[in-house]
């Protein structure tokens, strides 16, 4: 790790001890002052407790202590994440709850029995919350600062395709440690369309890194020759620069595969799909569990909108649409109608106004939209109907978007792989730009959740959701 990442997570640690512990003593307060008496009234919960704040203090204290510890083991202080603050997050639970489940043991070891079981178990989602928040501040200003002091790791990219601009758009914006992007280089025989300007590859490669001052190349054409590519790695290699090489995960290898040792020979393997057996179940019991709840919170919500559809377009008040689900079976998607009778006969009128790529179809300003309908998707309230598809097991919280059969008849074999598993009501790509993104782009966003998945991951994306819906990227 560098230098100037090891003198962040010193300060990130700290914050996140103070931040656990702030968290924990407000829910003291919270419980033992602000809300003991509505408490008292209502449940019968005692008001007599035998422990002060000292004691919570020192509670406090140690699950902070140990969410830093566990924080420090995982790695995530210094890690690099494909997702960025999706999977850090996800990270941050895990450590959160095994630090509220070790704080459980201390205090029944400690032999505190007056102790507030729901303070530490409200601590658990708070202070994950608090500490994420907490750590991407810090890394925004940490990337900022090694800018302005010219700190920040300078890296060029060799590719100008498509790879290469994702690749620089994360560097800048979203990786855990501060980049400065030199530039591009174009390969010398490259196959890629350029996507990006690019300054023709240099005689002397060696030369030109160490006259540039660059620390790190990243290689994101999948194209090149191994004569090429081997040129490439010994010129870093002369002049001390850091080095990463790009796989195309559709041409080289899945994501579900690990680099094995057989003997000398480095090898690919297979390993299984992280959505199987046990973890299935576990997935869909989370399913079921939070897509009840769900339903009987928001049953007023489902009222209103069904009579406010029918006041402004009459009925009907849900719209039903055929959608390829697991193993490309289709299945019926409920979503509260947010467009005129008829209008599905009227797309092919407008296929040249499309403002989305690949076999999607997406308008900002669709004449078909009622008025309703217009607030219904700018609020992602139309989505809501899908909970009855999560209850009966057509879609999942958290999955791949369900594409059209129409849209599935342009995929390429590599595209399927995203039909492997259940679609969602949510998902990375939803919290990640939605209809702004490229059908690629989330076509390998789905992609890497099928092959990253974890209850950890789900919970983060669904704790996301809801400021993704707050911000309307990409809802139209």
């Amino acid at each position: 790790m560098p230098q100037r990442s090891r003198a962040l997570t010193p300060l990130m640690a700290l914050g996140d001890v103070v931040l656990v512990v702030g968290v924990f003593l407000l829910g003291y307060w919270v419980r033992h002052y602000l809300l003991a008496d509505f408490l008292h009234s209502t449940m019968g919960l005692e008001q007599d407790f035998r422990l002060g704040l000292t004691q919570y203090l020192v509670t406090g204290t140690i699950m902070g202590l140990t969410e830093v510890l566990l924080l420090q083991a995982f790695g995530v202080y210094g890690q690099s994440y494909g997702l960025a603050h999706i999977e850090e997050l996800a990270w941050i639970l895990r450590s959160s709850f095994m630090a509220m489940v070790m704080t459980f043991a201390f205090t029944f070891l400690a032999r505190q029995h007056f102790f507030s079981r729901s303070v530490l178990i409200t601590a658990f989602p708070a202070a994950a919350v608090a500490v994420a928040t907490w750590h991407r501040l810090c890394r925004s200003l940490a990337r900022r600062r090694a800018r302005s002091r010219g700190q920040a790791t300078r890296a060029v990219i060799y590719g100008s395709g498509d790879v290469a601009a994702e690749v620089a758009a994360h560097l800048e914006s979203r990786a855990s440690r501060p980049y400065e992007l030199v530039g591009f280089i174009q390969p010398s025989r490259s196959s890629e369309t350029a996507r990006v300007e690019a300054l023709d590859a240099p005689g002397d490669l060696p030369g030109w890194l160490a006259a540039n001052s660059i620390e790190e190349l990243i290689v994101t054409d999948a194209t090149l020759s191994r004569e090429e590519l081997s040129a490439v790695i010994y010129a870093c290699e002369q002049g001390g620069v850091a080095y990463k090489l790009v796989a195309d995960v559709f041409a080289l290898i899945s994501l579900t595969a690990r680099v094995t040792q057989v003997g000398s020979t480095t090898m690919v393997e297979s390993i299984p799909p992280p959505i199987r057996g046990f973890r299935a179940l576990l997935k869909r019991g989370l399913d079921l569990a939070i897509s009840m709840l769900l339903l009987i919170l928001l049953s007023p919500v489902f009222l209103l909108i069904s009579a406010a559809i029918v006041l402004d377009s009459g009925m009907p008040v849900f719209y039903v649409q055929t959608r390829l689900g697991r193993h490309n079976r289709e299945f019926r998607m409920l979503k509260f109608r947010s467009m005129r009778k008829g209008a599905d006969r009227e797309r092919a009128g407008l296929s040249e106004l499309n403002e989305a790529s690949g076999p999607l179809f997406k308008m900002r300003s669709d004449p078909r939209v009622t008025r309703i309908g217009g607030l219904l998707r700018r609020w992602s309230l139309d989505e809501l109907p899908q909970l009855f598809n999560v209850l009966s097991g057509s879609m999942s919280l958290v999955g791949p978007r369900p594409p059209l059969p129409s849209e599935v008849e342009h995929y390429k074999r590599r595209h399927l792989k995203r039909l492997e598993t259940t679609p969602g009501m949510t998902g990375v790509w939803q919290i990640s730009g939605r209809s702004e993104l490229s059908f690629d782009r989330m076509i390998k966003l789905d992609i890497y959740y099928v092959d990253n998945w974890s209850v950890w991951l789900d919970l983060s994306i669904i704790m996301l959701t809801l400021p993704a819906i707050l911000r309307r990227q990409g809802a139209y």
